[in-house]
């Protein structure tokens, strides 16, 4: 099953994690997490990692980034592995990880398979 919206699709793998895609030239915001945590219900509503892919010109901002480290906000997430390629992104990676203490595992990767390997450890 696939839901989606004009800024992000969603969806389950094989091997039991979400998977996140947001697209080109859009600002994923609180809204936007608030829509994909009611998908994810819908979809399984089980907690499972999830891989996030950022396309080159995803982008967000400081509020989302401080929302989204609270598990309370994003419940059906157990880790995060986000896929990540332009400059922008890797800053805001680094804000996230430095001005933010997620309370759950996150990490940044460049490449998808590194990402799901370390998703990986996560999957029941």
């Amino acid at each position: 099953m696939v839901r989606e919206t004009h800024k992000f699709k969603v969806s389950v793998s094989d091997q039991n994690y979400y998977i996140v895609e947001i697209k080109d030239n859009c600002e994923f915001e609180i809204d936007d997490l608030k829509q994909l945590v009611a998908f994810e219900k819908e979809i399984s509503g089980k907690v499972m990692p999830v891989l996030v892919i950022c396309a080159f010109t995803a982008q967000t901002n400081n509020e989302l980034i401080t929302y989204l480290s609270k598990n309370a906000n994003n419940p059906y997430c157990k880790a995060e592995a986000f896929i990540i390629t332009s400059l922008a992104q890797k800053i805001l990676a680094n804000v996230y990880l430095k001005f933010t203490t997620p309370e759950r595992p996150v990490k940044f990767f460049k490449k998808k398979e590194e990402g799901i390997k370390w998703l990986e450890k996560y999957i029941e």
